[in-house]
């Protein structure tokens, strides 16, 4: 048994009311982008000898290498080691690497310059089409940097997106946005504007967000620029703390009071639930209150698989299986794949 799409979203014939999303990495991958692993192996292939011979350093003091063909440990992993050095020793050959890092990483995201935007448009027309044509509102959680879901409403029409930032060309980020309705007035009377429109959470900022001057800002016109700051939370298995502060920490507010009050049955695809802090903060306090049905769709089990299967409201689609109603099923799924899950919503 595997799902239908009124398992994942009950209701949904007749709207799309109180559905969500969260996306991780997977979903990106058919469109061109890296996954950890090959992320690792860009990333560390184009640092130059000297902060090479840094990383190194700092694999060495835990006895551990590189693997350069498994890519292991991965981008997390070093980036974890690498910052608790720089804590510990203040050394700038540390900062620099990090800098460094975080320079490559936006670097490799913005070299797939072509990405293929098939499966995300047809997600897209896939949820208008379900709108039938009235104002709806569906929140995207991710936790990727790129833009496929802002290039893809492009193409689409009809589709409002709102990251949390508000302005012309350079726009400077101001959650309220997120709440702001468009529409028009005649005689005195407010009409929604019938529409898509898409809250795009992005937990961990994008490749399009930069700082400046202790503000955050989002521009298209800086994605060729190494020059600005950009605004995102590295990869690291400790992201706690980044996450503290702005616009990190109001977009997990935002996230935190979206989950169980607009977005009541959310999907997972694609998202490997190795964020320790989303789990804690987001995830697992939902769910043990049971103010949301959660269906993870994944490619693999997650490490943290028996202890989501304890809250009742979870339920998850495998390659081998499915877990349905504390029941596994014995068949699997293919939802995992981004595409399936886009093919599957078309009406």
């Amino acid at each position: 048994m595997t799902f239908t799409l009124s398992q994942l979203f009950p209701g949904i014939e007749t709207g799309l009311n109180k559905i969500g999303f969260l996306f991780g990495a997977g979903t990106s991958k058919e469109a061109g982008y890296p996954l950890m692993g090959d992320l690792t192996k860009m990333v560390v292939s184009s640092l130059n000898p000297t902060l090479k011979a840094t990383l190194d350093e700092v694999l060495a003091a835990k006895s551990l290498t590189y693997d350069t063909d498994l890519g292991t440990p991965n981008i997390e992993i070093l980036s974890d080691l690498i910052t608790e050095c720089f804590v510990t020793t203040q050394d700038s050959k540390y900062g620099n690497l990090e800098s460094e890092i975080r320079k490559l990483i936006v670097e490799a995201i913005l070299s797939v310059t072509s990405p293929d935007l098939t499966h995300h448009v047809q997600f897209l027309e896939a949820l208008k089409r379900r709108g039938h044509g009235t104002s709806s509102i569906v929140t995207i959680l991710t936790t990727n940097y790129d833009l496929l879901f802002e290039l893809a409403a492009g193409e689409v029409g009809g589709v409002r997106v709102e990251t949390g930032f508000d302005g012309p060309l350079k726009r400077q980020f101001d959650p309220a946005v997120f709440d702001l309705a468009r529409g028009t007035v005649e005689k005195s009377r407010f009409a929604n504007r019938s529409e898509l429109h898409l809250n795009i959470i992005k937990l961990h900022g994008s490749v399009s967000w930069f700082k400046q001057e202790g503000r955050v800002f989002e521009s298209g016109h800086v994605l060729g620029d190494a020059a600005p700051e950009r605004a995102l939370v590295l990869p690291r298995r400790r992201k706690v703390m980044d996450t503290l502060s702005e616009p990190f920490d109001q977009l997990f507010t935002r996230a935190s009071r979206t989950l169980g009050s607009s977005c009541h049955y959310v999907v997972a695809c694609g998202f490997s639930f190795g964020d320790k802090h989303i789990n804690d903060q987001l995830i697992f306090p939902k769910l043990s209150a049971g103010k949301i049905r959660l269906t993870a769709l994944c490619g693999e089990e997650p490490g943290c698989i028996e202890e989501l299967k304890r809250f009742p409201p979870f339920h998850a689609g495998f390659p081998t299986n499915c877990f349905i109603d504390q029941n596994d099923t014995g068949a699997g799924t293919d939802l995992w794949k981004f595409s399936a899950l886009a093919q599957l919503l078309e009406p």
